[in-house]
């Protein structure tokens, strides 16, 4: 399972640990692809370092099958900033400050129109206007019923 580009991770249950960002897929075995279940609802958890300030924070996320990149509906190009954390759980909200850790916590709907398939998920937050990206990770998954 990839979680980042390049990055040296550790794998602990159902999370996977990079050089800044921790990431729990919730029901997500991280030896195998993860089952996304049509008609359910799937929950994210993002600990990440910036490395540098951010005013706002947007998703970026889809899935890849067949080299065709599908957009995640309902959480591509959503803001972050009402779904933020510091470590200790206390709400946050933008601005992201370099050096900080900071904690997304997010669920996501499988919709019905899915189709029952291999995909690879990618996901990053990234900031809106520079297009920068402040965390990333990939994760293959699989839809199902």
């Amino acid at each position: 399972m990839r979680w980042g580009t390049g990055s040296p991770s550790a794998q602990r249950g159902n999370q996977e640990i990079l050089n800044n960002v921790t990431v729990i897929i919730e029901n997500c075995n991280t030896t195998s692809r993860c089952s996304l279940k049509r008609n359910s609802t799937m929950h994210i958890q993002i600990k990440f370092k910036s490395e540098f300030d951010v005013k706002d924070l947007i998703t970026e996320v889809y899935g890849t099958a067949l080299n065709i990149p599908i957009p995640l509906l309902g959480v591509d190009n959503k803001s972050v900033c009402n779904n933020l954390f510091e470590e200790n759980g206390t709400k946050r909200k933008c601005p992201v400050l370099k050096g900080s850790t900071y904690v997304y916590k997010d669920e996501i709907y499988i919709i019905e129109a899915y189709p029952k398939f291999k995909v690879d998920i990618h996901w990053s937050l990234k900031d809106p206007i520079s297009r920068n990206i402040v965390t990333c990770f990939e994760a293959p998954a699989k839809i199902t019923d």
